[in-house]
């Protein structure tokens, strides 16, 4: 019985397909023709980037650190809260990036300690149930039917403690990391109400819901409504893009999150050309939830 501790052994477990193969030469096709035309127009764009991860291990340390002292070059770092109100104020006046992680393992304890290197302060999303457990048995069903993962340890509610006192954000990913797509209504207000509870109780406030698995089939309108309802003010996906000016001041309901998924483990110059596409595509609609998903 042994936790997972670096991301090498996480491959080992789950190494890479051909089709990740072939992405992985592909993008770096493009970004060799990248670095030929170039991207900082894109990147110096005015918008705000969620960037989300879900680990630090030990072996990743070095290139977090490495990714966000790239980024501070050509960003400026926000809070969640922050990112959430200029969105909605339509004050977004240079490229801004806001850092989120989801699931709450232990290492985010080091994720936190490298952002405050950089002032740069990230909202973590965390399931209550597994908070503090540490039953090896239901930590590796947990992983294993939840997360598609090996078993990793989880943060206990003093180490949530720890990393609010360095001045991180603390919000909700449900009460057991569930799909919300396929649960009945009632079961999804009692699981919003009781982590909002929880969270609130545990943590002082509780602002932020971001729902598992984060593509727009994972999640529907009736989710929002209750989310929201619940006492949350925003609400995240874990669908790419970003966010830019809209034509209007927007209401709490009508703000819809993209963030974009960074493994550590990727190519630097990968991470910044999924941040220049972001930036590229961007648009007004991006801010909206989508409707009939």
């Amino acid at each position: 019985m042994k936790y997972i501790e670096t991301y090498k052994e996480v491959k080992i477990v789950k190494p890479d397909g051909i089709r990740n193969k072939l992405r992985k030469y592909a993008l770096d096709s493009l970004c060799l023709l990248e670095k030929i035309n170039g991207i900082q127009h894109e990147l110096n764009r005015p918008r705000i980037q969620f960037l989300y991860i879900h680990h630090v291990f030990k072996d990743e340390e070095i290139a977090f650190d490495r990714l966000l002292k790239k980024l501070s070059l050509n960003h400026e770092f926000l809070s969640y809260s922050e990112s959430v109100a200029k969105i909605q104020e339509g004050k977004i006046d240079k490229p801004y990036i806001c850092i989120s992680s989801d699931d709450g393992f232990k290492n985010n304890i080091k994720a936190a300690e490298i952002l405050n290197d950089y002032n740069a302060k990230a909202c973590f999303f965390i399931n209550p149930f597994i908070v503090g457990n540490t039953s090896f048995h239901e930590i590796e069903k947990h992983c294993k039917n939840r997360l598609n993962f090996p078993p990793v340890e989880f943060m206990n509610w003093d180490d949530i403690e720890k990393i609010q006192k360095m001045g991180h954000e603390i919000g909700s990913h449900t009460m057991e990391h569930i799909n919300v797509s396929i649960t009945e209504k009632n079961i999804f207000i009692d699981d919003c109400n009781k982590t909002f509870e929880i969270l609130t109780k545990q943590c002082g406030e509780a602002k932020h819901f971001a729902f598992p698995y984060g593509r727009f089939f994972h999640f529907n309108e009736i989710g929002l409504e209750i989310v929201f309802k619940s006492g949350f003010i925003s609400c995240a996906t874990a669908e790419r893009g970003c966010h830019i000016n809209h034509d209007r001041l927007l209401q709490k309901e009508e703000l819809y999150i993209r963030r974009d998924q960074i493994i550590l483990d990727w190519n630097i110059d990968h991470i910044f050309h999924f941040l220049a596409n972001s930036s590229k595509s961007a648009n007004i609609t991006n801010n909206l939830f989508k409707k009939n998903n």
